[in-house]
């Protein structure tokens, strides 16, 4: 990549965020993550070097700022040793945020930083469903995972994520580039990327993932207005995950229903501590402690326990309805700053595409998706 030409502070976390990135979870040292390691050291330069703050960021800056006193009202209401724990992701959340400005202030410095970034964001999703592949056929069955509190998955990609839900959106993060990237040049290159990636999202076997696709392509239909070659894609897919192999393996169905249940659980589940405390939430990020208090055991070590099955619900839950609504106008004024460029139709397309997918994941919240889409915005604010 030529940004390796010329590495200096300026954009050396960068580069290093996006080596880091597909890698995903078989880096991971403790509860330590190499990719929250480099965005908290880009977002301790951004501030010991004062960058500057675009204006729609002083927006997510409002809701971190209530995120914040949300974790402080949750003393109130647990132990102080406890809330420690939601304190880490306090701090991950608010190195993203500052992360988004360090990046910010690198593409400020020429329109082919910003067309370095795209390329890069497309090799990171194209290498990460790569690794997709190796997993899939020298380690299909990852169940011995299982002790270290990862879910039980079969003949799935899952990729160094360890999970095949998380892998889908970064394919579809990939999707929304390349296609975009088919509109403007038709060239073989794109085109054999774009099948790759689709073909990778179906092996996935994320029902989640593909409504978040759909969700995309019609965003680009109607950005675009080209209907009947994008529709395709979706006609595509559909008939891909008709077509896959199950194996008998009841996790991999497509119409399968224990998972939706156990979500619709999940949900209630959710809504119950919501109702302990409405207004500002059980804190930021508390819902490992809230779980022990109000609904019974929960195991810390568990990838389960620090969130919800909707990103919605987790901010509804976690900041209460002040904190959602600060939120939805934080989202509001997003926006509404975009530039309207080629890159605008990225932001808008993918944020859809994060905002289904976050119906059934919180996925919001994601080390790698946070970093992804303050990447993404930070081309075109």
């Amino acid at each position: 990549m030529d940004i390796t030409k010329r590495l200096n502070l300026n954009n050396i976390f960068l580069f290093l965020f996006l080596i880091a990135f597909p890698f995903g979870q078989i880096i991971r040292i403790g509860i330590l993550q190499p990719i929250d390691v480099i965005a908290g050291l880009a977002a301790v330069y951004s501030l010991v070097k004062k960058f500057d703050v675009p204006k729609s960021f002083k927006n997510l800056a409002l809701f971190l700022f209530f995120a914040s006193f949300s974790w402080l009202f949750g003393i109130f209401i647990f132990q102080q040793t406890e809330v420690l724990y939601g304190l880490l992701y306090l701090f991950r959340l608010a190195a993203y945020f500052y992360f988004g400005v360090y990046v910010w202030n690198f593409v400020q410095k020429g329109k082919k930083n910003k067309d370095l970034l795209v390329s890069s964001l497309l090799g990171v999703s194209v290498a990460s469903a790569a690794f997709g592949w190796i997993q899939f056929f020298r380690f299909p069955d990852i169940k011995p995972f299982f002790v270290w509190g990862w879910d039980m998955h079969l003949f799935r990609l899952v990729g160094t994520f360890l999970d095949p839900t998380f892998l889908a959106l970064i394919i579809v993060f990939g999707l929304v580039l390349s296609i975009h990237r088919c509109i403007s040049s038709m060239n073989w290159k794109n085109v054999l990327i774009t099948i790759f990636l689709l073909v990778s999202l179906a092996f996935t076997y994320s029902r989640a993932s593909y409504v978040a696709f759909a969700a995309a392509i019609f965003t680009v239909i109607y950005l675009e207005k080209r209907f009947k070659k994008l529709l395709l894609l979706v006609i595509g897919l559909a008939v891909l995950a008709f077509l896959l192999p199950t194996t008998k393996n009841h996790s991999i169905e497509l119409f399968r229903s224990f998972s939706a249940i156990a979500k619709v659980e999940n949900y209630q589940t959710t809504l119950r501590i919501f109702s302990r405390s409405p207004v500002f939430g059980i804190g930021y990020d508390n819902m490992c402690i809230a779980y022990r208090k109000y609904i019974g055991f929960q195991d810390f070590s568990s990838h389960a326990c620090s969130g919800s099955d909707s990103s919605l619900l987790f901010i509804l839950t976690t900041t209460g309805i002040v904190g959602f609504l600060i939120f939805i106008y934080a989202t509001k004024n997003i926006a509404s700053n975009l530039k309207r460029s080629k890159y605008s139709i990225l932001v808008s397309t993918s944020f859809i595409a994060l905002l289904v997918h976050s119906l059934f994941s919180n996925s919001m919240f994601y080390p790698w998706i946070l970093g992804w889409m303050v990447i993404l915005l930070a081309l075109d604010l």
